[in-house]
């Protein structure tokens, strides 16, 4: 056995998908290990079985019987492969199970150096396996390579699983193409393409990698496809911003490939319509998503995007369109649906061979029937109008809102609403033995800023003599903060007739008043003029003219100060200024 030529191939075949050395070479000792252990289990006609007897006995377990311990070197750099078999040295008395172990004194023959604990070994010959042997190790061989593979492939691909990926087409032909990714290829089948469409070598294949499964004649160990639900809900999420970052959720997405699609959406924002989001401007951003759907002329794929409603019937009514839905029968326990359409629009709810209705039921799991509204009254059938739905629909969800209010309540309180509801009825319970309160209320007089020019209009109300003799009930609630609240009732003993007749009172007061007002302003502006002039003669009176000796006087003053020192100076501004 050329031992160099050997390794190389191997190495080759193998470093080349991604295999590491260090992971070959254990993969290679274990498959000799294998070999030479079952050889030897030959060779000393060892039945490793378990026998009838201890089978049918589980009060005692079967005993495994060990392999015979057989150690491997390999060294690719050297192009070398050692195998050997191997005895464990124990004392003579302590020698259990002659197929593992050697009593010391038959160590001691074989090799003076020996002693317990350490191994006797023998070598064994590559040539001296048999064709049932090198069967066993290829098999042990190729399981433990397909691990590694697999294992690399996993690494190499882990970020990837559920993407789409660019690849080459490196082969193809009727029935499948194979592509290049990277360091490994895979196979798409015909079931993987989008209806015919067909591609040529060298040529650059969008795939989506579904995962990584078992290498087998059928394929590769990366599994990829075009036709997937996977594919075309990646190419949405790549084409649409709003999907990217979590504005619109894809719901559902169902696909008949090369023919029809329906991608079911909502929107966590109520002012974003998801199926507009994703239809773009004149379907534009659907029509990018189209245009990767396949490269037949005759197989161009149709989506149709349906906005999602947690309510079945309008559901259904949506996934259904343009076909009119009149209404329904939904059976949940058979789930069933028979679905009543307009006469002119079933065959286009049908859809083309099917494929509507085909897709619905794959959407919603029920098995769906359309029928026309003729068909339905010729046999019967009574169903839900679809306004019935949409009723249900605006209840379901105002009882959505209500239990996002209680669960905020309770997270922010630590209350639940029902409980705060059963501690008001104990309350109103209480407030049973209350006594009530009579209290007078009086008339509250409101002044009105009167209208000089615009007379009143008095407007009359007739009143029904048992109206006007009932007495008006006002109910107080007075509520304080974190206590109960108490309701108190009030009685007026005031009645109707004598509210109307305090009025007419009330306004010929107020008639009176306006003109006894304005006569105390004319009187007080006329009190206020007199006051003026006799303040002015009383001025006149006080400013006498002063007599000539007087005057004579104040100019002698003015001289006596002459003399004294001159401070015009300081009157000047520029004295200041030029300090």
């Amino acid at each position: 056995m050329n031992k160099k030529r050997f390794l190389e191939t191997i190495g080759e075949m193998y470093t080349s998908k991604g295999v590491d050395s260090e992971v070959l070479a254990d993969a290679l000792k274990e498959s000799f290990r294998l070999a030479f252990a079952k050889k030897i289990e030959d060779e000393y006609k060892i039945d490793k079985k378990p026998s009838k007897a201890s089978s049918q006995n589980k009060d005692k377990p079967a005993v495994k019987l060990p392999d015979a311990l057989i150690r491997v070197e390999i060294d690719f750099n050297k192009a070398k492969i050692e195998c050997y078999r191997q005895w464990l040295v124990v004392n003579d008395d302590d020698v259990q199970d002659d197929y593992i172990e050697i009593g010391l004194s038959d160590a001691k023959e074989k090799d003076s150096k020996l002693a317990p604990g350490d191994y006797y070994e023998e070598e064994l010959s590559l040539d001296s396996l048999k064709e049932k042997d090198i069967s066993r190790f290829k098999s042990c061989f190729v399981q433990k390579i397909n691990k590694a593979e697999k294992d690399a492939l996993l690494a190499t691909f882990a970020n990837k699983i559920g993407t789409i990926v660019t690849g080459t087409v490196e082969k193809c032909d009727s029935h499948s193409v194979i592509v290049e990714l990277g360091k490994t290829t895979a196979t798409l089948f015909q079931k993987d393409l989008i209806g015919d469409e067909k591609f040529n070598q060298g040529e650059s294949i969008r795939v989506y990698v579904e995962g990584i499964g078992k290498d087998d004649k059928k394929g590769s160990l990366v599994k990829i496809s075009r036709s997937c639900n996977g594919y075309l809900r990646c190419l949405f999420e790549n084409e649409i911003h709003e999907i990217y970052d979590g504005t619109v959720i894809i719901k559902y997405v169902e696909r008949i490939p090369g023919r029809r699609a329906k991608v079911c959406v909502y929107s966590n924002d109520p002012n974003v319509d998801p199926s507009g989001a994703c239809i773009g401007e004149k379907g534009n951003r659907i029509q990018n998503i189209v245009t990767q759907l396949g490269n037949a002329k005759d197989s161009k794929e149709k989506i149709d995007v349906v906005t999602w409603n947690p309510n079945l019937g309008l559901f259904v009514a949506e996934l259904l369109k343009p076909g009119k839905v009149l209404g329904m029968n939904i059976d949940e326990e058979k789930k069933e649906i028979t679905v009543v359409t307009d006469d002119d629009t079933l065959n286009i709810a049908i859809g083309f061979k099917g494929t509507n209705v085909v897709l619905a039921r794959k959407i919603t799991g029920y098995q769906i029937k359309v029928i026309d509204e003729t068909t339905a009254s010729n046999e019967g059938i009574e169903y839900k109008l679809i306004e019935d739905y949409a009723i249900e629909a605006k209840e379901e969800e105002r009882k959505r809102f209500r239990e996002k209010q209680q669960e905020a309540i309770k997270s922010r309180t630590g209350v639940s609403v029902n409980d705060e509801e059963e501690v008001l009825d104990k309350d109103a319970d209480l407030e049973e033995d209350i006594p009530v309160v009579e209290e007078v209320v009086e008339e509250e007089k409101v002044e009105e800023t009167p209208v000089a020019q615009e007379p009143v209009q008095e407007e009359k109300v007739e009143i029904s003599d048992e109206i006007a003799k009932e007495e008006p009930v006002v109910e107080v609630k007075k509520v304080k903060e974190e206590e109960p609240i108490e309701f108190k009732e009030v009685k007026t003993t005031t009645t109707l007739e004598s509210l109307e007749k305090s009025l007419e009172e009330e306004k010929k007061d107020k008639a009176s008043n306006k003109k006894s007002f304005k006569k105390k302003k004319k009187d007080y502006k006329k009190e206020e003029d007199d006051e003026d002039e006799k303040e002015e003669k009383r001025i006149v009176q006080k400013m006498d003219i002063y007599t000539d000796e007087e005057l004579e006087a104040f100019e002698n003053e003015e001289d006596e100060y002459e003399d004294e020192e001159d401070y015009s100076e300081y009157d000047d501004d520029d004295y200041y200024e030029d300090r």
